[in-house]
């Protein structure tokens, strides 16, 4: 399950080979990825980045913020390695798009409620030296929470995986619920990633420890906001 290929499937936003995990090599994935790429430089105006902080190997959390539909169109693209996603259960069962879903790894959570199947199968994922792609607010409507779940900050201590913030601010029109919208409409997306952070290892993660976790990622995150809007601006 670990094991990993290295195929230039094609040239993400870095110079970096894509590593793809065994069982996501299939044309697919191929696929579906390099129209990623094609939608995230051409419809969205994502620029290559000169160095990408996702390691290249072992396990690794990427905690971005969300605004829009798109992000993890932008992540996939920049990240240098495939990234999984948690997606509503809902959202992820539908028939005629599921097997993408699939494609990407995503993992189904019932939001609203500890889904305890989706969180060891992150960390399953982690101990197999993949990357777990999060937003820890949670979602982009009556689900969201801002100040971020403290599920994140368990998840990085549980799994001893480095983190590294990111932040994708948004120009012109960028839909929060239609995936039609997302894919056809032009915009602009700006993304930054911040440097890894490490956290003490817990075999049971304390709640003190996990406000903190959380807190600090959710600072970096915002700091990562205010320097590309400061850019932007």
């Amino acid at each position: 399950m670990g094991k990993h290929h290295v195929a230039a499937t094609h040239l993400p936003f870095s110079s970096r080979p894509l590593s793809v995990p065994v069982k996501q090599q299939g044309l697919i994935f191929r696929s579906l990825n390099q129209l990623n790429t094609w939608v995230c430089r051409f419809m969205y105006q994502v620029k290559a980045l000169e160095e990408v902080p996702v390691p290249a190997k072992g396990p690794a959390l990427i905690v971005c913020d969300h605004s829009a539909l798109g992000d993890p169109l932008v992540l996939i693209a920049t990240a240098g390695r495939p990234v999984q996603f948690l997606m509503a259960a809902e959202i992820y069962a539908h028939p005629l798009i599921q097997w993408a879903f699939e494609a990407f790894g995503c993992i189904p959570v019932q939001r609203g409620k500890r889904d305890i199947k989706a969180i060891r199968t992150m960390l399953g994922s982690l101990a197999a030296q993949e990357v777990i792609g999060l937003f820890p607010e949670g979602g982009l409507d009556r689900h969201r929470l801002d100040e971020g779940h403290l599920g994140i900050g368990y998840l990085a201590i549980k799994s001893g995986a480095p983190v590294i913030p990111a932040s994708i601010v948004w120009e012109g029109p960028h839909s929060t619920t239609s995936m039609l919208k997302t894919l056809f409409v032009p915009s602009k997306a700006s993304i930054q990633y911040g440097k890894p952070l490490e956290f003490p290892q817990e075999t049971k993660p304390s709640k003190e420890s996990m406000q903190s976790c959380t807190k600090e990622i959710m600072k970096q995150i915002e700091a990562l906001r205010k320097e590309i809007l400061s850019e932007v601006a």
